[in-house]
């Protein structure tokens, strides 16, 4: 691949962004360089409708021409392989691309805004126009009458229309005493409802825990006694999903009723705004809290890179458990562009997502890679997306073919965002040429307001080229994890040796920088894993596992790639002669009932003891061997029989054996308990709208996935008997 990054610095204080030119054959961004026309240190957020520096109030750091919100970082350029380019050394505004940032080679920076106190977000300033509240609300009353949110469904809803809603939520939770400290949890299926509790709990000045109505509810309890709520914002038809929860429940059409007034601004910049919850290795999910600070900056960021003006329209898809979610709804909202959103459960169904991005015109979308995978496998291979500008992605290594594929299939831009939820949203991106060499895709350099470090065993940079682990720094930072203080202090650093004043986060992944300053990431230093985007710490499944009846022991592996990425769990039992498959249905689906599905191993066996290493550690290559090679293999197809001569329930029984590679499977079988995965959902829908003439939707499967509630819903779609 091209490797050339002749990376071209910013001034200090750049303007507007270069739109991305996705049709050149190297797919740079088109104003190399993104520099702007000095003296406003606001600029950095005015031009091609960037996050308008009116509604900042006094954001810059006083002087003209000093860094505003974006700080004075020194090089997110563009680079002739088309990636976003090299950050240049920190406070060096308009250095081309050097990484000899100070610490040595192993500094890759584009911060030059972490104040010398190491305060949580590092942004020079501290006025409220760092709270995301204060642009949300000037941002949608300064054109009340612009379309703000269309829903998959048709209904439209206007910035004036919008903001009323937000701050009816807010005056309701501030009649009940809630604001700046508080946290409240957003219980919703997707929907306006949604959109509108997500951003009044910000305008009430508290902080947002969003749950996904799709997870087990007593993994969600055990999540709301963490998360310690104040209240539960949620509707009629799913309250009763949370019987037992002791926290107060307010209902959509309760507080509608609250006042539209704008609250009082008397919060600060490092607010909570949010938390996420991520797998946690001692079996117990943790929660980054998110600050209004690091938000603000992941938004201009993302407006920086790839601007949004009232044009453009993105889609909200991305479930609520993936911080994703936070910028597919701020970032149209606070840039004047059109927000629209998927019907709940749509993120799974590729025709509804074709369908939104054509009807809509939409413009801008993120997929993560599994789910782009998905997508074009899905569609048909003579449709194109042309109408898309730019395409984000990310959440799990993207493959160079997926890449062509995807060019081969639309004029837009591709970008692969990189960046843990504790570094809000992203950290580093790299927009992907149009080469056809390329065989490597990278995770690109630092975004805005961003500091990276590739560090050994010891803390000390690594020569350029060299492996180490990846340490994040700068505005974006989480402020911790809630009520963990022990696990705060062991990945988020104070003033490390080589960033003295500053904080760290230790990402756990490795990666190293290739010539000029892109980083290509090479994996977990840990135990965690990622399937199909999801990030997964095997630890947590394997706790849940040993709370199973009947079981003394439990290890989690993960084997294949890509869409064959899978889950195989190894349990010993408490009695030796436990009958086998009664005790691994048991375990299955005592985890279906605990943990969400992209948790639940695709297989469960049984062990008389675990494998150890000579060092005396569960030898996990051997269970990893083991769980590849027992994976079932797939038969010769099956006759090309249709519903005339084996019925509805009887062909998808032997489609399902074909595509899962199965002997036999009984009615009510989980698809997913069978190995199934997104690539498989593909495969077998596929072959049953070829065998039976007829579409049938791919949420159809993923809502219904037994045989006997599969093809209950096929005679439901296609009206056969």
């Amino acid at each position: 691949m091209t490797s050339s990054t002749d990376a071209v610095g910013m001034t200090g204080a750049a303007g507007s962004a270069g739109k991305a030119d996705a049709a050149s054959p190297a797919g740079t961004a088109g104003a190399a360089g993104m520099s702007g026309a000095g003296g406003s240190g606001r600029a950095g957020l005015e031009g091609s409708g960037g996050l308008d520096a009116d509604a900042l109030g006094e954001q810059s750091a006083g002087a003209a021409g000093g860094p505003g919100l974006r700080g004075a970082f020194g090089g997110l350029g563009a680079d002739t392989s088309g990636g976003l380019g090299v950050a240049g050394t920190a406070g060096a505004a308009g250095t081309a691309g050097s990484v000899d940032a100070p610490g040595g080679a192993g500094a890759v920076d584009a911060a030059g805004s972490v104040d010398a106190a190491g305060a949580p977000g590092g942004v020079g300033g501290s006025g409220v126009g760092h709270r995301v509240d204060v642009l949300l609300l000037e941002r949608l009353g300064r054109d009340p009458g612009r379309t703000a949110l269309v829903c998959a469904d048709g209904t439209v809803v206007s910035a004036g229309e919008l903001r009323e809603r937000v701050l009816a939520v807010a005056a309701a939770l501030g009649a009940r005493g809630l604001g700046p400290g508080d946290r409240v949890a957003v219980y919703h299926e997707r929907s306006v409802e949604f959109v509108a509790a997500v951003l009044g709990v910000a305008c009430a000045g508290a902080a947002h825990a969003a749950f996904d109505v799709a997870d087990p509810p007593a993994r969600t309890l055990g999540m709301l006694e963490d998360c310690a709520p104040r209240a539960v914002l949620t509707s009629r038809a799913l309250r009763d999903r949370l019987d037992g929860c002791a926290v107060p429940m307010l209902t959509d059409d309760e507080y509608r009723t609250g006042q539209p007034v704008p609250p009082p601004v008397d919060g600060s910049p490092d607010d909570p705004v949010a938390l996420i919850f991520t797998s946690g290795s001692t079996g117990r999910p943790k929660a980054s809290l998110i600050s209004h600070r690091a938000l603000v900056s992941r938004m201009n960021a993302l407006q920086t890179t790839h601007p949004m003006t009232e044009d453009d329209r993105l889609v909200h898809h991305t479930t609520c458990t993936f911080d994703m979610y936070l910028a597919e709804i701020y970032w149209p909202l606070l840039s004047g562009a059109t927000l629209v959103l998927s019907a709940p459960g749509g993120q799974r169904d590729a025709d509804h997502l074709a369908a939104l991005i054509r009807d809509h015109h939409v413009t801008t979308m993120y997929f993560g890679v599994s789910l782009l995978e998905l997508f074009l496998l899905a569609r048909d291979e003579s449709e194109r997306y042309d109408g898309l500008r730019q395409v984000l992605t990310g959440g799990e290594p993207l493959p160079a073919d997926l890449v062509h594929r995807f060019h081969a299939r639309s004029t837009a831009s591709l970008t692969n965002l990189y960046g843990p939820s504790e570094c809000t949203i992203h950290c580093t991106a790299w927009m992907c040429p149009r080469d056809p060499a390329l065989d490597t895709v990278l995770i690109g350099s630092a975004v805005p307001d961003t500091e990276l470090w590739v560090l050994d065993d010891d803390g000390r940079p690594v020569p350029e080229g060299e492996p180490g682990e990846l340490y994040i720094g700068g505005a974006g930072l989480a402020l911790g994890y809630l009520d963990r203080p022990e696990l705060t202090a062991e990945r988020f650093l104070q003033s490390p040796p080589v960033a003295p004043g500053r904080r760290l986060y230790r990402s756990g992944d490795l990666v190293r920088a290739r010539p000029g300053g892109a980083l290509e990431f090479l994996g977990r230093v840990d135990r965690q894993v990622k399937i199909r985007g999801v990030r997964i710490e095997l630890g947590e499944i394997e706790s849940t596992a040993r709370r199973c009846a009947g079981v003394r022991q439990a290890v989690v592996v993960a084997h294949g790639t890509g869409l064959e990425k899978a889950l195989a769990a190894f349990v010993v039992p408490e009695v030796p002669s436990a009958p086998a498959a009664e005790l691994t249905a048991s375990v299955r689906e005592s985890l279906r009932g605990w943990l969400p599905p992209t948790m639940v191993p695709a297989t469960v066996d049984l062990l008389d003891a675990l494998p150890f290493t000579p060092n005396g550690k569960v030898d996990r290559l051997l269970l990893e061997s083991r769980a590849a090679r027992t994976t079932p293999s797939r038969p010769a197809p099956a006759a090309d029989a249709g519903v005339e001569e084996l019925g509805v329930e009887e062909l998808v029984a032997a489609v399902w054996c074909e595509a899962l590679g199965l002997d036999s499977v009984k009615p009510d079988d989980d698809f997913f308990d069978l190995g199934g995965n997104s690539y498989k959902v593909v495969e077998t829908v596929t072959r049953l709208r070829e065998r039976l003439s007829a579409e049938i939707p791919l949420a159809a499967l993923l809502e219904e996935p037994t045989v006997r509630g599969f093809a209950e819903e096929i005679r439901r779609v296609t009206g056969r008997a």
